[in-house]
């Protein structure tokens, strides 16, 4: 079931991917709801689908570069049960001097359950070095930050 609620994405936002969540009976706490690790897996597999589609991840990681996430922040707004039919969004919202700011709901039935926000970096596993703003940029196939109104 697609989540009628979309996302309020800045006007900045420059690339979104959305896709149906499973909930699993292992995913199910005592309390009887969505565990809150489940919501972390679930921005880990929207962050990867995500970056396959907008660059050459592979080819990334064989050049000895990785994508580090530096901070997490969500906020639970409504509990999700065994039988809902979430769907998960994750935006590229930002790109500023090479940390990249994603942004991502989680929502089933006309409600929003959670949204997060999440902060990554290129790292160079050679040196443990972050990368710059123009790598980051060529990393993902933008030119410069105005392709997406930065």
């Amino acid at each position: 079931m697609k989540c009628d609620i979309k996302f309020q994405a800045s006007k900045n936002s420059l690339l979104l991917y959305e896709t149906p969540l499973t909930i699993n009976t292992y995913d199910i706490d005592a309390a009887g709801h969505v565990n809150n690790i489940v919501y972390i897996r679930w921005l880990e597999d929207l962050r990867t689908k995500l970056f396959l589609n907008i660059c050459d991840f592979e080819n990334i990681l064989k050049n000895d570069y990785y994508l580090v996430v530096i901070s997490t922040s969500i906020t639970y707004k409504k509990q999700l049960k065994l039988f809902d039919s979430p769907v998960g969004i994750m935006i590229l919202d930002n790109i500023e001097h090479g940390i990249i700011t994603l942004t991502a709901q989680i929502g089933s039935e006309k409600q929003i359950n959670a949204y997060a926000e999440q902060k990554c970096v290129f790292i160079n596993l050679k040196n443990s070095c972050m990368l710059n703003q123009e790598l980051t940029l060529k990393f993902l196939n933008i030119e410069t930050k105005e392709e997406f109104g930065g």
